[in-house]
This record gives C-alpha cells, structure tokens and sequence, in this order.
C-alpha cells in the first residue's frame, strides 16, 4: 500500500527536542561561565594589589582556570545528560571536579609566576561550587520549560520490546518519551506509523529491527524523514546515551560498514605510537629501580618473580604478557576469573594490584608494539574460544591493537564471567568505532584517576 507523504507544519518542526549533544553544549556552557565568574570574583576580592587598583580580570589565571576545569569535568563525566537532572548525582561529581581543579592550579601557580594567592583560590573553590550548582537548577529550569523530553514512536516486534528494550528504558528519563509502539509485523504498520507521528506529536521515530525491512514500512519511514521526523535505530539511541553498543541490535549492515568506520589516520596512528613509547620507557625505567626491592619479597612464597600468559592479539595472533606475579604459584597453570577479594592473591600482590604496579612489565610489550596503552584487554586463548563460540562479533575487538587500559576498563572495570564478558564488548566495539586522540586521553585520564582512587584488585 502506498503511503501519503507527510504534510509539515511550523508545529511538526519543533517536535523535536533539544539533541542529547545540544543539551551537553548548554551544560558546558554554564559551566564556563559559572567557573570564570567565580574566579575573576575571587581574584578581586582576594588579591591586595587588585583592591587599590578597581576591578580587574585576570585573562591569563581565568583561562588556565577553566583549562583545568574542563580536564577535570571530563575526567568525572560532569556533563553526562542523564545525571544532569539529579542532584544527588551532580554534587558529588561536581565536588571532585573542583577538588582537582584546585589542587592543579596549586601546583600550576607554584610554577607559573603569576598574582595568584592561595586564599584567591580557596576562595575560589566554594564559590565555584555554589554558582555551578546554580546553573544546574537553571538548566533545569530552562531545559524544562523549552525543551521536553522528546516523543518518539518505537517500530520494534516482541522479540525486541521483551529482550531489547528494558536495557534502553532504563537510560531515557528526562530525554525520551515514548508516544507510540508499532508492530512491523503487521500489515497497517506504515499506516500506523504515519498516523502516530501525525495525531501524537512524534519527534523521532526508533526503529528497532536488526537490519531488513519491509518496502512499505520503508517508505513510510522516508515519509517521515521527509517531513523533518528523526529516524534512527535503537542500537543507535543506546549508544548515544550510555557510550557503547547494543549487542543484540548489531547485524549484518553493521559489520559491513564497520572497517570503513574503524580505519584511522596515520596522523592518529603516529600520534598513538608516540604516546605508547613516551609512557613506555619512563614505566620500564620505573620497574628497573623497584625490582630490585620487589623481587625477593615476592619469592618469599616460593614462586617466580615474573608470571608469563599467552594472550591473543590484533587480529588473533598469540603474544606473551608479563607481569610482577601478586597470585600464588600453581604449578599446573590452571586458570580461572579474576574476582574481587580473591583469595589467590599474595600479600605483595595486595599492595600491587590496587596500585596496577604489578602490570609495569607490560611496557615490554607496548614498547615492542604487539600491545598499545589504550585498546581493549587482551585475553587468554581458552576465553576468546569459549567467548567467540557464545558471543557475535567477539573477534571484531580484535581488529585493534589490545591495551593495558581502554574504555571498557573505566566505565566497568573487570569482568569474572561470560555475562561481564558480553558488557565489556559492547564498551569494546564502541571504542572500535569511535577511536580518536581525544577519547584516548579520556580513557588515560580516568585510568590515571583510578589508579589514584586504588581501586585495583
């Protein structure tokens, strides 16, 4: 059955709501605005030189300022969407942005010769924290009263609503609204479609099938792409909102068009080899001037200083990982998941593994570029068997070089079983996707702010 196109009105225009990106650019910029008025505020009321003088603005000390500000709310996801709204989520995140903003303008105005007092940035600090909490409530007030959360209509069969769905519901208070669910399976589903983005102010449509569908329903879809209505996927909605893939909802198109995705620059590349080498020598240095300590103490339980696994690398090729050995020797090399609190680990291992100590031999490897700084974990071979066998598109992970830290490590840490095995390769794949400078050093910085918090094991 054809279907009509869509008739546009100046309403059907502003259906939509603010985009998830759009309203992450307007917390940004509160947030600048908020942090630079702090602290020209502080530096006049603080600084004496300034006092006898009138108002002044400290170009320099502001923009080094939000420099750091910006480093340090990107580090602790300040400006994640879905926590904007809650308050009990954007106090604490808020606080330790600012408790590392203010120890690195310490650190920066003990170097840089500039009329910056401490009291100025003591001062700076709280009321730092009292305008940012206050441009939260106005973007709450703001988003609210001009921006709702967007209506959309969900093309998804049972199958997808049962298994799908609830991982997403979960993830769209406040952005997403759905007005409608059609069934694809059914003959009047076009119409359907149609009549709800029409009759129920409809401002994206999410199509959750995995890759072929209908002609009709296809140009019903084009109909309302036409009529300025958002069509996207629902691997593409999750993605968006919680920074990896829905592994149930990638099929074949998305495989296809994968390798064209995930292929990088060579100005990327070359960057990211230089990165891996110039934190490569100063850890194997490190691990020179502790072994010598080190290395008795850990023989003391009868075992070998080094511990030696095969992993698997980019694109399967087995390779050796070392590391300061922190569990207990077994002879039979047996292996089985790491878990937290695990009784195997030694008492050196204790104090190492919260601190990563344990895994600076790996440098070797980086330095010799079977592995990179950033990347998904490599695994042992008898895993990547049994999680190629029981997960799709587990080797797709491998078409990158593996790292000693990488997106799926700072969003969720280890893993013990096949089911944390599946959620960190949805971080995994995205990664693949998504790979840049700029998500490197996210993933470097939050590493780094692991590390500090000793949450190892």
């Amino acid at each position: 059955m054809t279907q009509a196109p869509l008739t546009l009105s100046v309403a059907a225009v502003r259906r939509r709501g603010m985009s998830i990106r759009e309203r992450r650019w307007l917390l940004m910029g509160f947030d600048v605005l908020a942090v630079s008025l702090a602290f020209v505020v502080a530096f006049n009321v603080r600084t004496a030189e300034v006092r006898h003088t009138g108002f002044y603005v400290p170009r320099l000390g502001t923009v080094i300022a939000l420099g750091l500000w910006v480093v340090a709310a990107t580090v602790v996801d300040i400006w994640n969407v879905r926590t904007a709204f809650s308050m009990r989520l954007t106090m604490p995140r808020v606080s330790t942005a600012l408790g590392l903003s203010l120890v690195g303008l310490l650190v920066v105005f003990l170097v840089v010769p500039y009329q910056i007092s401490r009291p100025t940035l003591i001062l700076w600090a709280p009321l730092a924290w009292v305008l940012v909490m206050g441009d939260r409530l106005l973007y709450r007030r703001v988003v609210a009263a001009s921006s709702p959360a967007t209506r959309i209509a969900l093309v998804a069969n049972r199958d997808a609503l049962t298994r799908v769905w609830p991982e997403v519901k979960g993830h769209i208070h406040g952005l997403y609204q759905v007005a409608a669910v059609v069934n694809p399976g059914r003959e009047d589903c076009p119409q359907k479609l149609c009549d709800a983005v029409q009759q129920r102010n409809v401002g994206e449509v999410i199509l959750g099938l995995r890759d072929d569908i209908d002609r009709t329903l296809f140009r019903a879809l084009l109909a309302c792409h036409d009529a300025g209505i958002r069509v996207r996927s629902l691997a593409d909605l999750y993605e968006e909102l919680t920074g990896r893939l829905l592994l149930d909802q990638l099929g074949h198109t998305w495989l296809l068009g994968l390798p064209m995705r995930s292929q990088t620059s060579h100005i990327y590349a070359a960057i990211k080899r230089t990165l891996d080498i110039a934190l490569a020598i100063p850890a194997l240095v490190l691990l020179g001037v502790l072994i010598l300590p080190l290395a008795p103490v850990i023989k003391l339980d009868g075992g070998p200083v080094f511990h030696r696994q095969t992993r698997i690398g980019k694109h399967g090729g087995p390779f050796t990982v070392v590391k300061l050995r922190t569990m207990r020797h077994r002879p039979d090399g047996a292996t089985t998941w790491t878990e937290a609190g695990d009784h195997r680990v030694t008492l050196v291992g204790r104090l190492l593994r919260p601190l990563h100590l344990d895994e600076l031999p790996q440098a070797w490897s980086i330095l010799r570029g079977q592995m990179s700084l950033i990347g998904p974990r490599p695994e042992q071979p008898q895993y990547v068997n049994q999680l190629r066998s029981e997960i799709d598109f587990y080797n797709t992970r491998l078409t990158v070089r593996p790292g000693l830290t990488g997106w799926a490590q700072v969003n969720c840490g280890y893993g013990s079983s096949v089911d944390d095995a599946r959620v960190k390769l949805s971080y995994d794949l995205y990664y693949v996707k998504h790979q840049s400078l700029s998500l490197d050093l996210i993933i470097l910085a939050r590493t780094v702010m692991a590390v500090l918090s000793l949450s190892g094991r």
